[in-house]
């Protein structure tokens, strides 16, 4: 696990090595155990290196091969590496580590693009081969590892976080017309990214470069293509349990101590399920304690770690702690957060740091297998028409919040911007009470992956949505999980995103996707079968931070609350048509109801005071 950038300069200056380290220190977080330069002319590859597999220093990279014509630069991991060496030393190549980062590169230089299809792991890489002038950009199938660009008439540049291409000299401008979409859906989807010129290669698609220059762009893999094609799945139940113990499995192939993120729930609590049953003894727990909390689950952590001997680390993050960690995730992650857990999770990584470099956590779950509450109004096509009657109730005649939702959600009337919508907290209703109608809602990159979604799934709303989800919210939660992760020099490792799993759950009948209960039928019916009754029983909890109470109590954020109105932000497209002062006067009459919008404007104010100002 590290962090990566190069850049390649189109009028063949010779690139610089000043540049180049500006690059690199800038991710220092994501490897600070070893730096590595590389330069060929007017190409410059960079590396920071977080060791995780074979810790000597022959391990560090870039790589290249003997003949001097091939070098890598690579972040991530490659889970089953070990089996492609009887087959490599078969064709004459010699291995002087025990790195995964050494087979990748013989694997290149032997099959080239091909061999992606084979890989078991994350990753993000950078590839050049000098016979050809040419230079690849690789991603993983689940955009679990992070790889941005930038191109321009210079040239272009890559790195693994934004702050890598902003080192080289690049300005900082906010793209403004990805503000509807950003405040709307709370993440920018596709390519884009917030930032004017800066994009991402999308998850399951490699890029080669030439002399700077973009030559071609091809999707390695495609979920709905993949799993049309996989063979049926003769006794699912089995086979899921099979597949889920050997990821965990792959996934514990470690030169350094392994840790799980434990919150208490069905997932995590799975994985720790088959560490422990798979013999893995040499683990330890990492658990968020909200103490005094409602949707405290830190008493299950600890319960479960005890009973399967395992060391329990309880952590909990509050006032001027939670603040300070607020702004490094900021930092950390560029872009604006959406899930606003990040501190949390940042906090939770650099306490863990002191004691082990990689954790697992169960990420991916839900949105492979149907786990969301919100899922539930796709469950059942009776239940969803039924649902629509919310839209004749007067809203002062509905007692409960989840019900007022609903009714906002459903009153577009389209099932199709439903699903769209349905990761939403801020609906079609809500900005057009703000004279907003003209707003952005139906961003290209979202749209064309629900026509996909439809191709594949052409009669399930629900596996619609399960599709579309895979290709926009859990990009933002791998984003999230790998900058908090990254951020404390720290591994993340999600068991439930093993190819396999998740290609072989997309292939199944819709029998296998009852919203009931807690949802994740294959899981429930398996593994969630094996943990204790506490576990299993108990109402499933999102993570979540009362941002409300803190805006107005904390000094530091109630500074920001009292003030966010003379942001230049809002000066910025349809921001400037808002009354922010009027919003924040609502805001501290009824923090309650009205903290979803509030939430949206104080996070993205505070992330461009702290990015552009800071």
């Amino acid at each position: 696990m590290c962090g990566i950038a190069g850049y390649w300069n189109k009028n063949g200056q010779k690139a610089d090595l000043q540049v180049l380290q500006n690059m690199t220190d800038a991710l220092f977080h994501r490897g600070p155990d070893a730096g590595g330069y590389h330069i060929d002319g007017a190409i410059g590859l960079g590396h920071r290196r977080l060791s995780i597999l074979d810790l000597s220093e022959h391990a560090n990279q870039p790589f290249h091969s003997d003949c001097g014509n091939y070098s890598l630069v690579f972040n991530g991991e490659i889970f089953n590496f070990q089996s492609f060496y009887p087959e490599l030393k078969n064709k004459g190549y010699d291995f002087k580590t025990t790195s995964d980062t050494e087979v990748l590169l013989y694997l290149l230089i032997e099959y080239g693009m091909d061999v992606l299809s084979r890989l078991n792991g994350f990753f993000a890489f950078a590839f050049f081969d000098k016979t050809k002038n040419q230079l690849s950009l690789i991603r993983d199938r689940y955009g679990v590892k992070p790889l941005f660009i930038h191109e321009d008439e210079e040239g272009m540049s890559f790195a693994s976080e934004p702050k890598g291409i902003f080192a080289k000299g690049i300005e900082k401008r906010i793209k403004e017309d990805k503000l509807s979409e950003l405040f709307f859906y709370r993440h920018v989807s596709g390519i884009d990214t917030i930032f004017e010129g800066v994009e991402r290669v999308l998850p399951g698609y490699f890029q080669v470069w030439e002399s700077g220059k973009l030559k071609s762009e091809s999707r390695w893999y495609h979920l709905g293509e993949e799993a049309k094609k996989l063979s049926k799945i003769a006794n699912p139940f089995e086979w899921y349990s099979e597949t889920f113990f050997d990821s965990v499995k792959l996934r514990m192939i470690s030169d350094v101590p392994v840790g799980t993120m434990l919150s208490g729930g069905l997932d995590s609590t799975g994985v720790l399920y088959s560490q422990h049953a798979q013999g893995f003894n040499d683990i330890s727990t990492w658990n968020l304690r909200f103490p005094g909390f409602a949707k405290d689950e830190s008493h299950l952590a600890e319960r479960i770690s005890k009973d399967y001997g395992v060391e329990y680390n309880g952590y909990e993050f509050i006032g001027s702690n939670l603040v300070e960690l607020l702004d490094e995730s900021l930092r950390i992650n560029d872009e604006p957060i959406m899930h606003f857990t990040d501190a949390l999770l940042l906090g939770l990584s650099m306490e863990a740091k002191k004691k082990v470099t990689v954790l697992h956590t169960g990420e991916g779950a839900d949105e492979i297998m149907a786990g969301y509450v919100r899922y539930k109004i796709f469950g059942d096509p009776i239940r969803y028409q039924a649902l629509h009657l919310l839209n004749y109730v007067p809203e002062r005649w509905l007692s409960k919040d989840r019900l007022r939702k609903l009714q906002r959600y459903l009153a577009s009337g389209n099932p199709d911007f439903h699903i769209l919508t349905n990761a939403n907290e801020y609906y079609l209703g809500d900005i057009k009470k703000l004279g907003l109608e003209h707003l952005d809602v139906l961003p290209q990159y979202r749209v064309e992956i629900l026509k996909e979604a439809k191709k594949y799934y052409p009669n399930n709303r629900l596996r619609q949505l399960l599709y579309l989800e895979h290709h926009t919210h859990l990009s933002s939660l791998n984003d999230k999980n790998d900058r908090t992760t990254m951020g404390g020099s720290i591994e993340c490792r999600e068991p439930f995103l093993d190819y396999r799993l998740v290609t072989g759950i997309a292939s199944l009948p819709d029998k296998y996707f009852s919203t009931k209960g807690k949802g994740k039928y294959l899981a429930m019916n398996t593994i969630g079968k094996k943990l204790p009754d506490y576990i299993q029983n108990h109402e499933k909890i999102g993570l979540a931070i009362p941002w409300n109470e803190y805006m107005l109590h904390l000094p530091e954020l109630r500074e920001h609350l009292e003030t966010m109105h003379e942001s230049s932000l809002f000066e910025m497209s349809w921001l400037k048509y808002i009354d922010v002062k009027q919003i924040v006067k609502e805001f501290k009459e009824n923090p309650v109801k009205n903290y979803t919008f509030i939430r949206q404007l104080f996070f993205n104010s505070y992330w461009y005071a702290k990015t552009f100002k800071g």
